[in-house]
């Protein structure tokens, strides 16, 4: 049997044995600075307490917060007890503020248990109320009012990162008050300190300003909602909306705050501002009419940058500023498609008036004036990485989001940077097999993804990493229309982006991350939290054979090779399938069926993969230029690794470009005949993502004087609807260049007007 399959099933049985388990390495998440175990354990029951200094009416409120956890995960409803002199006592839990502690920063503590007493403190109350969670994942979850053991044991803990932060969007779906503060929760569980509540979009706007009542009377309703895929353009006619009171948001504020996590308001400006416009349409450059958006995607009218304009938004901030006592308010910046602005009368004339080159030094001056007076309130402006174009005001803070060049450069000029790249930090994509998982907007992140993140970019110089506050995992709804879909798709990315952020980078390990894992959706199960699955599924790699013909495939499991079975025929998977052994060739297109089999029966799904082999599968590829960070797939293997990407969902599968066009020569290894290329395209205008306005096949024998046998207009590949057939007519070559010119920037009137295309591509095929 697998050594870590052994060392799994070993730590399941202590797990369950009670005391004997207290000596084993708790599954703590994120993992300690520093721990050491030691002999014996604490016996929690019904006569433990919780014992706060006599004159701490803060830690006696962390207490009482406490002991509600404890009673949800055990059934004990520890005392609480103020006491002069707290550690005289005996089968306590001991809270206090220990200034001595002040090398461990302002959010470290230091756990202790020992036999007769638990001893958490910190230079902080911030500090203990970290120290508190992690006694809290100490406990047994479901120990049923039965005295348990608590191991005895020594840690020292402290953030790697300041800012640790999750997002959540309620605009595209929206979601109570009594689900935010439940995801508040989860945030501070695992000692993130930063909620970022994405209030303002085209789809609703969603917080009350008194002033401006329409904003909300209109503004946070649409009259239906886009259904199913993007490329489908389907919507319902239900009327759909909410909003929060300024009492609901001062009722979250106060909630967050007793756990130590700042929420951090986001307020669209100038783009992502139909919902604003539906309700104060002189706002516009247009004057409208508009209508409150029911699909997705980035739509061209947004604020005109006049200075009704900028007072409508300073008098909205006043009334923010006053809710959330937090540093930084978000004024987004992103998406800010300039087509209505390069066309009004009022924006020209003021580019004209303040010497402006172009549009983008517009939105400066507007993020600008905005970020002027948000310093004046005592805030500081954050936005995304969009608002470096044009310049960068003078003291705003970025979220770096498409990959990391945005944060590098505004920590190069020495601007606060919070990191958050689609590539590791959207928890809107995929983390499964997109087949397996529910529609998504795209992408494939999985936990390990998530988990291998290095917030601070290996291109910047010592001297500028300070400059990295931390990162941030962010949840678009779009496509997750309730509160269970939010907690799967948040859950258990979460945690690993937690232990990023938190645990020293020296000593991370994702095989050990992983069993902690396991065994701790025991506590997510307890407290009722949905969380994804996906890392029990069997995954799916392909590799370059050594014969450079056909495929390899790789299968695993996090419980080890021995338990999975598959079958290349098309027949079921079983248990009395064949048993994984090592990589499969395939050398003939098949159908691959695979699972895992635990004691006789099937864990988790059974998978199916088509695999295609033509004379390119397998063969050795170079392109011109890398994929997007974003969306690199396996590099250029992904092209020829026999997978055809989902057509329906650009998954794991496909590699992105965002500009640049698709150069790729693949050596055939010896001269080949053939009379067909293909290649497979997205098409996903909501999302960017356009086909190529031309592809081109060329043939070559040495590898650098190539021929052009074959060119595809925009029209022909459009017709060909994403799967692209090329007759190149009869061919003897041994390199073969396949060349798809991106669309190039989005016209006016589409989604993302004025941005760089996507380019996405994955099989050539070659027959």
């Amino acid at each position: 049997m697998n050594q870590r399959r052994l060392a799994f099933l070993f730590l399941v049985i202590l797990l369950a044995c009670g005391p004997l388990a207290s000596q084993e390495l708790p599954a703590l998440i994120p993992k300690p600075s520093k721990i050491s175990m030691g002999k014996g354990s604490f016996t929690f029951d019904t006569a433990t307490a919780f014992v706060v200094p006599a004159h701490s009416a803060q830690l006696s409120e962390l207490a009482a917060m406490a002991a509600e956890e404890v009673h949800s995960i055990t059934g004990f409803t520890p005392a609480i007890r103020r006491d002069k002199q707290p550690l005289a006592g005996k089968n306590v839990v001991v809270l206090r503020i220990a200034p001595a502690l002040v090398r461990l920063g302002a959010e470290g503590y230091a756990l202790e248990v020992g036999q007769p007493v638990i001893l958490i403190e910190a230079p902080t109350a911030a500090g203990v109320w970290f120290g508190l969670q992690t006694f809290l994942q100490l406990l047994p979850p479901g120990a049923a009012g039965a005295p348990f053991a608590v191991p005895v044991l020594k840690i020292e803990d402290r953030p790697r990162f300041a800012w640790r932060g999750m997002h959540l969007d309620v605009c595209r779906h929206f979601f109570p008050v009594a689900f935010v503060k439940k995801y508040i929760d989860e945030i501070a569980m695992y000692k993130m300190n930063t909620f970022h509540w994405h209030l303002t979009d085209d789809q609703g706007w969603r917080i009350e300003i008194k002033r401006y009542p329409k904003l909300t009377a209109i503004g946070a309703w649409r009259s239906g909602t886009m259904v199913g895929a993007y490329s489908l353009q389907q919507f319902d006619s239900v009327r759909y909306g909410g909003f929060y009171t300024q009492n609901e948001v001062k009722e979250v504020v106060a909630y967050a705050r007793k756990r130590h996590v700042t929420v951090v308001p986001e307020i669209e400006m100038p783009g992502h501002s139909l919902a604003a416009l539906a309700s104060y349409p002189e706002l516009s450059c247009t004057g409208g009419p508009f209508e409150v958006a029911k699909g997705w995607g980035v739509f061209p009218d947004v604020f005109c940058p006049k200075e009704t304009t900028v007072t409508f938004l300073q008098n909205i901030l006043t009334e923010v500023c006053a809710l959330f006592p937090g540093k930084y308010i978000h004024i987004g910046g992103d998406e800010c498609p300039k087509d209505r602005w390069k066309t009004c009368p009022n924006c020209q004339a003021l580019m004209k008036k303040l010497r402006l080159k172009n549009e983008n030094q517009l939105q400066s001056y507007f993020v600008r004036r905005i970020e002027k007076f948000l310093n004046k309130k005592g805030k500081q402006m954050i936005g995304w990485d969009e608002i470096l174009e044009g310049g960068l005001a003078p003291n705003a803070a970025v979220m770096s989001w498409r990959g990391t060049a945005g944060g590098i450069a505004a920590a190069k000029q020495r601007h606060k940077v919070v990191m958050s790249p689609g590539s590791h930090c959207y928890f809107d994509h995929y983390q499964g097999e997109p087949a397996f998982e529910p529609l998504a907007i795209g992408g494939y992140t999985t936990v390990d993804k998530v988990y291998s993140y290095e917030p601070i970019p290996a291109e910047l110089k010592r001297s500028k990493t300070k400059y990295i506050l931390g990162a941030q995992g962010n949840v678009w709804t779009e496509y997750i229309p309730n509160e269970q879909q939010v907690e799967y798709m948040a859950m258990p990315r979460m945690a690993a982006l937690a232990e990023v952020l938190w645990s020293p980078k020296k000593g991370r390990d994702y095989a050990d991350f992983q069993e902690r894992l396991i065994r701790h959706f025991a506590l997510l199960d307890k407290k009722q939290v949905n969380y994804s699955r996906s890392i029990f599924q069997v995954k799916l790699a392909m590799k370059p054979p050594p014969s450079k013909t056909g495929a390899l495939v790789e299968l695993s499991s996090p419980f080890g090779g021995t338990g999975i079975h598959y079958s290349l025929d098309g027949s079921p998977a079983s248990p009395s399938s064949p048993q994984y052994a090592g990589p499969l060739p395939v050398i003939a297109s098949s159908l691959l069926k695979f699972c895992y089999v635990d004691r006789g029966s099937v864990r988790g799904r059974v998978a199916e993969q088509a695999i295609t082999v033509t004379k390119s599968t397998g063969k050795s590829i170079k392109l011109k230029t890398p994929p997007h960070e974003n969306y690199p797939g396996d590099g250029a293997f992904t092209l020829v690794d026999g997978i055809r990407g989902d057509l329906t969902r650009y998954g794991k599968n496909w590699i992105g470009f965002w500009g640049p066009d698709l150069e790729a020569v693949i050596d055939l290894d010896r001269t080949e005949a053939f009379s067909r290329v293909s290649l497979d395209v997205f098409d996903g205008e909501g999302s960017w993502i356009y086909p190529p306005i031309s592809i081109e096949v060329f043939v070559s024998n040495d590898g650098e004087r190539f021929t052009s046998v074959k060119k595809l207009s925009a029209d022909e590949i459009r017709r060909q609807a994403g799967s692209i057939r090329m007759d190149v007519g009869p061919q003897s070559a041994r390199y073969v260049k396949v060349y798809a010119q991106n669309a190039g920037t989005i016209q006016a009137g589409k989604q993302g007007a004025g941005s760089a295309s996507w380019l996405f591509v994955d099989e050539i095929m070659i027959e």
